[in-house]
């Protein structure tokens, strides 16, 4: 199974969808993709699904990911991340909030969709 970043336009935030094993390598290169299409777009924020992945990172990983993520989507006011509980471990949100990132991690979208509407 291939790693995978669609986006899609049809909300008044940028959406990306990442599926299938995801390393570090992987998730930066899809925080670039998402950044530069959010930046061209004029988007100011993002909801990034990530119900459909499989990450394969260690807790030193999370941290790196989530100062990355932080970096690369420093132009957007409020990044909202979904993902199973399962795999929800807080370590990369707090690094992306610590790095100054408005990024919040949800295990429901409809919650995050209701953050991310909201001023």
């Amino acid at each position: 199974m291939p790693f995978l970043v669609q986006i899609d336009h049809d909300q008044p935030w940028l959406t990306a969808q990442v599926s299938g094993p995801a390393t570090l390598a992987d998730l930066c290169g899809a925080a670039d993709l998402i950044a530069t299409v959010a930046r061209l777009k004029g988007y100011r924020r993002a909801l990034i699904d990530m119900l459909a992945m499989q990450p394969h990172l260690s807790f030193t990983d999370h941290l790196q990911l989530g100062t990355y993520v932080a970096a690369a989507l420093d132009d957007l006011e409020r990044v909202a991340t979904v993902v199973t509980e399962a795999v929800r471990s807080g370590a990369s949100e707090k690094a992306a909030q610590k790095s100054g990132l408005g990024l919040r991690a949800f295990v429901d979208g409809e919650e995050a969709r209701r953050w991310l509407a909201g001023t």
